[in-house]
């Protein structure tokens, strides 16, 4: 699985979904980064993305996200090249 941070330019929908591997779901957004995953990628099992789960924990309280982990190919987005 890939972690693929993005801080220049602003990714296109197309580029962001084929990077994911499908449709896109925000699952985190604070205005300095932006988290994207596969929308359907625990209906598809694809496997734990154990780099971009640990940085999203970093990002947000880890106490409200117990439960949760990010699965697939994940997109960061930082600076510029986040959607507004």
């Amino acid at each position: 699985m890939k972690t693929i941070f993005i801080t220049n330019e602003r990714p296109t929908l197309k580029e962001v979904r084929k990077l994911v591997g499908g449709y896109i779901e925000f699952v985190y957004s604070d205005g300095d980064i932006q988290i994207i995953c596969n929308e359907e990628g625990k209906l598809k099992k694809l496997p734990i993305n154990e780099e971009a789960t640990n940085y999203w924990f970093n990002q947000a309280n880890p106490s409200i996200f117990t439960d949760y982990f990010l699965v697939g190919d994940v997109v960061i987005l930082k600076g510029k090249a986040q959607f507004l």
